[in-house]
């Protein structure tokens, strides 16, 4: 949700107002066409012409397109696939033209497939966007040309292109970009943070060694293997969880941006919702005078989820919010100790890099950092063990590998790639990852002590 609403602020602050012919979708006065206008700006930005990409934009394209696809490009005579890569190195491009070559994922073509879609239709994405008259079309429209096929690629390959780098990581120093940023990008080769090393020694030793590759590795695998898997809430089909949570995020943006006064882009005589009007209105009383426009507030929204928690409490709520935000998926990542861990760690490291190389913006990381932990001991605490003071009121917070009693057929490996899918099967094999328990029938607290004392081998 914090990238979604951050997002649209910066595209904001980034388009300037420009004379376009494009016109919004949505009907004025709603929040959608405020979107749409930016939108219109970054479009008329980008595309000055009306048709054409801006010369510098596109040159730099083109340049990263004419060495990366080489990585796509196999022939017998001359094969391109053997020449040195500018940006990747030799090593890390023989590493991804390896992955590329197996079949039927070719997970190694990604960055030539991307820089392709980006040229070829990124003008026709921003155009549909702008023409969307309600938000629920807007949102599809996300979800059909940039969700659903980067969740697509992520499960099948992410494993794999990880292990890649980190095999090829420590080589990246052979990649002839590197003298190329240090000549024409305009940084400061003798700052102090460099501490007297060479700025391309600095920065190699950097990306190579001291960011938290393997917490990164870690936090990638498990989030994968909680967004890929299938949301066994549902009990046909094959719906995944990155699914679910999108979904999530909208109608919790949507709920937020109602009780900000935002009015929504919908049908008029679209069909009434049987969820209590009162469980979507939060109290935003403590920004007022904060809230004029939506980036004015849109940090009001972050730290106001005590608002919500109260709607979690309240009799008439609880089944909304136990299916929209409470579901498997949801119960499946706030649960995982590995990736808690592993984004903690990132975190921690991060902040100490950036501080070294920016100073002068320690009270500001340590800002953000301080609402990180607040986030983590409040509101996650709460996600996990939702409890109402005076109410017998409870949550079903069980991930979904653990809630679907009829999982014995399934491949528990389902969703992992590269060293997580090793691991599990090896696992596997020892009699690990069994989901069949003697459980079925509990629910609640008996349920959750049932599948631990399971785990412990006590049934």
């Amino acid at each position: 949700m914090k990238v979604l609403l951050v997002a649209a602020c910066l595209l904001a602050v980034a388009s300037a107002q420009v004379e376009s012919s494009m016109v919004p979708g949505a009907r004025r006065g709603t929040f959608l066409n405020g979107i749409q206008q930016m939108l219109i700006n970054a479009t008329a930005t980008f595309y000055p012409d009306g048709e054409n990409m801006m010369q510098t934009i596109k040159l730099a394209v083109m340049t990263a397109r004419n060495d990366l696809c080489k990585i796509n490009n196999r022939q017998e005579v001359n094969n391109p696939q053997d020449h040195n890569s500018i940006i990747l190195g030799k090593t890390c491009k023989k590493a991804f033209v390896k992955l590329y070559n197996e079949e039927p994922d070719r997970c190694g073509g990604v960055f030539c497939d991307v820089l392709t879609d980006f040229e070829t239709k990124t003008k026709e994405s921003l155009t549909r966007m702008i023409e969307a008259e309600y938000d629920s079309d807007f949102f599809d429209i996300i979800e059909e040309r940039f969700i659903d096929p980067i969740m697509e690629y992520s499960c099948r390959c992410s494993g794999k292109m990880m292990d890649a780098w980190m095999g090829c990581k420590k080589r990246i120093g052979d990649a002839d970009i590197w003298f190329t940023m240090m000549n024409f990008g305009g940084f400061d080769t003798a700052a102090e943070y460099l501490g007297g090393m060479d700025w391309k020694d600095f920065w190699v030793d950097l990306v190579a060694n001291r960011v938290p590759w393997e917490d990164i590795e870690t936090m990638l695998e498990r989030t994968m293997a909680n967004l890929c898997q299938r949301n066994t809430d549902i009990r046909k089909g094959d719906h995944r969880c990155y699914t679910y949570l999108y979904d999530t995020i909208t109608v919790h943006v949507k709920d937020h941006l109602k009780s900000l006064g935002f009015p929504p882009a919908e049908r008029r005589r679209g069909r009434i919702s049987d969820v209590p009007l009162h469980c979507t209105q939060y109290d935003y009383s403590g920004s007022e005078g904060q809230c004029s426009t939506f980036c004015d507030c849109h940090t009001s929204i972050l730290e106001s989820m005590g608002s919500v928690f109260e709607k979690f409490c309240l009799e008439s709520c609880v089944d909304y919010y136990q299916e929209k935000f409470m579901g498997c998926c949801t119960a499946s990542l706030i649960l995982d100790e590995a990736l808690e861990t592993a984004i903690m760690n990132v975190a921690d490291e991060i902040k100490e890099i950036y501080v070294a190389v920016f100073p002068e913006d320690r009270f500001a990381a340590d800002h953000i950092r301080a609402r990180f932990d607040t986030f983590h001991n409040h509101e996650l605490d709460f996600m996990r063990n939702p409890t109402c003071e005076d109410s017998d009121i409870s949550y079903d917070v069980t991930p979904c590998t653990e809630g679907d009693m009829n999982m014995e057929d399934e491949d528990p490996c389902a969703g992992l790639s590269g060293k997580a899918v090793r691991k599990c099967k090896k696992t596997q094999k020892k009699g690990g990852y069994s989901a069949a328990t003697n459980c079925s029938g509990l629910s609640g607290k008996q349920l959750k002590k049932c599948k631990k004392k399971a785990k412990k081998g006590g049934q």
